[in-house]
């Protein structure tokens, strides 16, 4: 029989001990310049040891991660299959020290699969940019550069980070491959940087399937509903843009496919802002579970969805 180990401590992984040492602007910092004393097949492969090393010591987390799973795998998700999540995940972690310390031309180079890039150059020359909507799936920080060197302009929009250091540090970090920073909150006017950015035709990518505040909706997953962001349809459908499901997984080897999915237009659905942007939701959500599912331990959520 596939048993968890029991664990008494429910606390969500951010309330840990271990993410609140190590997710700091400093320890990111230190981890950055070390990066070129020993490249990336040593980060890679301490990446995945200390993956492990969690899975294996935080049972809570891992019991948090495979319920969630269940989502995307509703015939059943083993405790080993839940593990591995966090080795992948560690592994991207130390790619995206990589990417920043390396040239872009080297990084692009990762990528040998590119699928939808027709999708990107039809709401590029619709003038009105894009939204890049995605998950905590795959090198979802990746696919920015990708973008970039595609020749299109892309700003990632994140929420704070947990001390304003870090926000600052990452948003510097991206910007090493390219990519501006639009720090969004919860205020009705965080969003008119994204809509300057759209009107000026350029690509907006949005995180949609951890939500924060109340514009959420429940959406269909194969083994359950989860809560997804709005915001990404509500300021398309205020510019009058597309909206691109893209997804960067992990292939063997250390190579990545990047997938854009074919574009939807929350205003030209025909229907009420209230319903267009509820519609539109669940038709990203939709495409996106269907390169989620195609390898769900590549899927980071580490908070309950349910």
């Amino acid at each position: 029989m596939d048993m968890e180990p029991s664990s008494s401590d429910t606390r969500p992984h951010n309330h840990r001990w271990f993410y609140r040492k190590m997710y700091s602007a400093e320890i990111f910092q230190m981890v950055s310049r070390l990066h070129r004393l020993f490249g990336r097949s040593f980060y890679r492969a301490v990446a995945w040891a200390i993956g492990w090393v969690y899975a294996e010591t935080h049972h809570g987390v891992v019991r948090t991660v495979r319920e969630n799973l269940g989502l995307l795998q509703p015939s059943g998700v083993s405790v080993a299959e839940a593990k591995r999540v966090f080795s992948n995940f560690a592994v991207t972690i130390g790619d995206y020290f990589t990417v920043g310390n390396i040239a872009q031309s080297q990084a692009d180079a990762w990528c040998v699969e590119r699928e939808g890039k027709e999708h990107l150059s039809e709401a590029y020359q619709a003038g009105n940019g894009a939204i890049l909507a995605t998950g905590h799936y795959g090198f979802f920080e990746f696919g920015a550069l990708l973008i970039g060197r595609m020749g299109w302009d892309i700003s990632v929009v994140t929420q704070a980070e947990p001390t304003a250091a870090l926000t600052a540090w990452r948003a510097a970090f991206r910007k090493r491959w390219g990519a501006d920073t639009i720090e969004i909150g919860t205020d009705a006017f965080a969003s008119l940087r994204v809509l300057k950015t759209l009107e000026a035709g350029k690509f907006a990518a949005m995180l949609i399937d951890r939500p924060f505040g109340d514009f959420t909706t429940d959406v269909e997953l194969p083994g359950g509903k989860a809560l997804f962001s709005k915001s990404p349809a509500l300021i398309a459908y205020m510019g009058d843009s597309a909206i691109i499901p893209v997804v960067v997984a992990a292939l063997p080897g250390g190579k990545y496919r990047m997938t854009a999915k074919p574009c939807i237009w929350p205003r030209r659905l025909g229907l009420a802002r209230d319903q267009a942007v509820q519609l539109a939701t669940q038709q990203v959500a939709a495409a996106l579970m269907e390169e989620f599912v195609r390898d769900p331990g590549q899927w980071y959520q580490f908070p309950p969805l349910r």
